[in-house]
């Protein structure tokens, strides 16, 4: 396997590890608020409370700014032109608008019509919006775009959102990155990131850092192997970072961010070991194909999975809290793997269009 090959491998493999990182992200936030108040989850159990942190605050963490650095690698790989300028914007609507605006009205239209059912409506509520049919024409903007809110109402889609900003300052990222003043550049969104000043609303500090990172590490040249050598002591910085940042979790010495900062070259490296097992490559990369559906769908219902399974359960002791906190993501990923497997044998174009993968793949399905 060549060089080139061996990092398109990686680079395919490391998508659905990603995805499931960030279904664990947000699977750390407390039960949300029931229109009849909150479902009270208090973790008295300290370890339960740091495991916890260590896995959706901690390893979950670096999966964002993986994400980020993978696009601008490749949107960058092969170089810049204005001819593949308009040519990648031409695509980006079909691969990021598109199911950004149908995954955000499907979003709007499930959640009108569970909170008009007196039946369902506690489990659709949702504080930072009024009720969905009174939305005004800002409120949708809003809600799509999550302009000037911050968060659209399907909330993990800020990421296509910024992504497609980065996308149309492409052309002054390449020549800022490819100047002299690239190290400099970078290290300036570093600094910002770091300390948390960022005034732009979006694209965000850490979208802007890991992208231009990803396009300066696309230049002709680089290795992007290259610390995969020193990667056992950067995992082992990365796992005592997290540690410590779960132990101590409003530290100001930001153990966290410093964790992103090892943890990425470390999960690179663990793509490289990925590819010396045949059959965890051949699982990863046929699940790799399911990364955006997973991304798209999981949000909104693990929120509606999660409100109803505490409402029934009503978790009180730490082993039933964190037995809860590893089962619902992980049941809901397996729901909508075989879900996105039954789009995919039944309606192929349909799933290609509205994860904006319409390619060949999806077409000789139908």
């Amino acid at each position: 396997m060549s060089n080139d090959d061996a990092i398109s491998s990686r680079i395919e493999i490391l998508r659905f590890p990603l995805i499931v990182g960030v279904v664990f992200i947000h699977s750390f936030s407390p039960p949300a608020h029931l229109a009849q108040g909150m479902i009270g989850i208090k973790i008295s159990d300290a370890l339960v409370d740091f495991v916890i942190f260590f896995i959706s605050q901690g390893v979950a963490r670096v999966a964002v700014p993986l994400f980020f650095l993978v696009s601008g690698y490749l949107f960058f790989l092969g170089g810049w032109s204005w001819k593949k300028q308009g040519s990648k914007l031409k695509r980006r609507i079909h691969t990021l608008l598109i199911p950004l605006l149908f995954w955000s009205l499907l979003n709007l239209m499930v959640y009108a019509v569970g909170q008009s059912l007196p039946q369902t409506n506690i489990f659709f509520s949702n504080a930072p919006f009024p009720p969905v049919l009174s939305f005004s024409l800002l409120n949708y903007v809003r809600a799509i775009f999550g302009i000037p809110s911050g968060y659209p109402f399907a909330v993990q889609f800020w990421f296509i959102r910024d992504l497609m900003a980065l996308v149309v300052l492409a052309p002054a990222i390449y020549f800022v990155v490819r100047s002299r003043l690239g190290l400099f550049f970078l290290a300036a969104l570093f600094c910002l990131w770091f300390a948390g000043k960022w005034p732009p609303p979006f694209p965000s500090a850490e979208a802007s850092l890991f992208f231009s990172l990803g396009a300066y590490l696309s230049q002709p040249g680089m290795k992007i192997t290259y610390l995969d050598k020193f990667s056992p002591w950067i995992t082992t910085v990365f796992l005592s970072c997290i540690a410590l940042s779960s132990a101590f979790p409003t530290s100001p010495l930001k153990p966290s961010k410093i964790a992103i900062v090892f943890g990425v070259p470390s999960v690179w490296w663990l793509t490289g070991l990925a590819l010396r097992s045949p059959a965890l490559r051949s699982a990863l990369t046929e699940l790799s194909a399911a990364s955006f559906f997973v991304f798209a769908a999981h949000e909104r219902m693990f929120t509606i999975i999660r409100k109803v399974t505490y409402n029934l359960l009503q978790p009180t002791s730490g082993v039933a809290i964190l037995a809860l906190y590893l089962l619902t993501p992980i049941c809901l990923i397996v729901l909508l793997v075989t879900i996105y497997r039954c789009l995919l044998k039944t309606t192929p174009l349909f799933l290609g269009f509205i994860t904006g993968s319409s390619n060949r793949h999806y077409k000789q399905r139908a």
